[in-house]
Parts: C-alpha cells; structure tokens; sequence
C-alpha cells in the first residue's frame, strides 16, 4: 500500500508542474522569445561555444554540490545532481521562495536514495555557503574595477551590502554551530518568533514552522562540524564553486565575440557580478527581467554600446538560465521524488 501510494502522489505532483508549467510558458512567453531571438542573430561558432560552457558550467556547480555532500559522507553522482540543479531552477520560479524550494529539492532527492535528510539538509547548506563564497571574492573584484572606474552606483553599493549580510550571516552561524550550539538555536528561536510575529500582525499567520529553529540550528550544526572534520573537502568545494563562476563568466564573453564586440576582463567581470548579485538577491523570482536590466546598466556605463549590451546579456540569459530552467522542468523526471516506485 505504501507503494502504491508514493506512486500516486508523484503522479499527482507530476501532473501540479506541468500546469505549473503550462502557466510558466503562457506567463512568460515574451520573456522567452526576447533571450531567444538575440541566440540566432549573432556568430553561430560562438554562440555554439558559449552553450557549451553551460554544459559545463551546470556540470560544476552539479560538482560542487556532490563535493559538499561529500563532506557530510553522502554519495551523489553529478549526472543526478545536474537533473536536481535544473528542476531546482523551474522550482524556485513556480514557487518562489527565496530559492528554498529548490534546496529542498536535493535534500528529498537524497532522501528518497536512502541517504540521511539531516545529513543532505546540512551539504546543501554547505554548497550554498561555498557558492556565496566564491562568489563574494568575484564580487569583490567587481567592486573595485567599478570604483577605480569611478562607475560604482548606490544600488550596487546597497546589494554589495546585503549579499555581505547575507555571507557573514551564514559564516556566523556555522561558527556558532560548532562552538555555541545552544546560542544559535536561541537566536534562531528569537528571529523565528520575531518573523512570525511581524506576520500575524500583517494578518498573514505564521511564516515559519514551530521547529524551523531547531532544524535549522541542527543543520548549521551538522555543517558546521563537517568542516572541521574535513577541511580539505571544504576546500574542494570551494575551488569548484569558484570554478563554476568562472566558466560561466567564459560563456559570457564568448557572447560577446559571437556579437562582434571587443571588451576587456574588467567590464566582463563587472557586469557578470552584478547580474548574479541580483539574482540572488532580487525579490522577484529569480531576479527576472531585474538581473538583464541590471548587467545592461552596467555594461553601457562601461562603454558599451546599449544595444550590443543588451543583446549580449539576452542571450546570455537564455543560455544560462531560460534555456537550463525549462530543461529542468523535463529532467525533473528523474528526480527521484517523481520516479515512479513499482
């Protein structure tokens, strides 16, 4: 009977995303064909190169969380984790939660495969503190060009801030996971309650679960303590969350090539950093439309001409998240929470 009825409900939940994505397709269908068109206008060569390094690209950051599940003794294969990476991208649109949905979706994954969800909750949670990581030392270097450029704006300056916030915060918390436990549950309890309050006020009821705190303090802790256990697994998963950014950033610039525009490392780097800034930052799923006028607004300040810049960072969109995220929809089939158990 249990059978039976983990059948039925990855069927029913199944048949939730395709409307969910029938929805997606007709809400978003201009969106779609403006990152679409720019990939059949330019040199077909670098186009072809810069959807190549997407491949790798989602093969790293699939590889970077297989090596922070390894750090918490889960086995993982990247093959399965890239299905989970982009089906987390068409999650986190259709339920936009500031990409906790998505997260979740490894840890069900690695659940369903017999691994521990306390163990998984805690590598997630470590692959995202090493992608914020190596993306801060990007950022930094942003930043600096900007400011030398005399070309750094307050907004930037505001979501440099946050992402700041955002990474301390996570650092903290690890640090007290390991050496003050009972602190971090305190103060998780505190920010939990604090939130739910807030929310009852707005009539809105309750924005946390009654035990967020204690497994998220538990999460922390586990991470926390696979650190100090092995640092070198650590160190791995953030030589491959920087690699990953990287990779991400060669596409970008063969985009540029595949559109006959010469640009140098700085303004490359810049407008990328900025663009992923507000996408994890942006209120709006997956910073749509916010993240393209974002990386436009940086590269014209840089020199580039307005419509180069914003073909350049259409296609680029496309490539690295329209495209991925309605493939995602597709492999999430072979998520394990959807397989059907016979």
């Amino acid at each position: 009977m249990h059978s039976i009825s983990n059948v039925a409900n990855a069927r029913w939940l199944f048949w939730i995303l395709i409307a969910a994505f029938s929805w997606l397709m007709v809400s978003r269908l201009t969106e779609i064909r403006e990152v679409t068109q720019p990939l059949v206008q330019g040199k077909p060569e670098w186009i072809l190169i810069a959807a190549i390094l997407q491949v790798f690209y989602y093969s790293a950051f699939a590889a970077m969380f297989k090596a922070a599940f390894n750090a918490v003794d889960i086995r993982s294969r990247i093959r399965d984790l890239i299905a989970v990476t982009l089906g987390a991208l068409f999650v986190n649109v259709i339920a936009p939660t500031w990409g906790m949905a998505g997260a979740a979706l490894y840890v069900d994954d690695a659940s369903h495969r017999g691994e521990s969800p306390a163990r998984a909750a805690a590598g997630t949670l470590l692959a995202q503190a090493a992608d914020y990581t190596a993306f801060a030392f990007i950022l930094g270097c942003a930043v600096i060009y900007l400011l030398m450029q005399n070309k750094l704006e307050s907004y930037e300056i505001a979501g440099t801030a946050i992402l700041i916030v955002i990474t301390c915060s996570l650092t903290l918390a690890l640090v007290l996971g390991l050496w003050l436990p009972t602190l971090l549950l305190n103060s998780l309890d505190l920010f939990s309650k604090s939130m739910n309050g807030f929310s009852r006020r707005l009539n809105k009821g309750d924005l946390l679960a009654d035990d967020w705190a204690a497994k998220n303090a538990a999460d922390f802790s586990r991470s926390a303590r696979a650190i100090e256990e092995h640092p070198r697994r650590l160190a791995l998963t953030l030589a491959v969350a920087l690699l990953a950014h990287l990779i991400n950033m060669a596409s970008l610039y063969a985009l540029f090539l595949a559109f006959h525009q010469q640009i140098e490392l700085g303004p490359v780097v810049a407008g990328y950093a900025m663009g992923m800034l507000f996408w994890n930052i942006s209120p709006v799923p997956q910073g749509i439309g916010l993240v393209e006028g974002i990386m436009v607004l940086v590269y014209t300040s840089l020199g580039i001409h307005g419509l180069q810049a914003t073909l350049v960072v259409l296609a680029f969109r496309g490539l690295n998240f329209w495209i991925p995220m309605l493939l995602g929809f597709f492999l999430l089939r072979k998520v394990e929470i959807l397989k059907s158990k016979h």
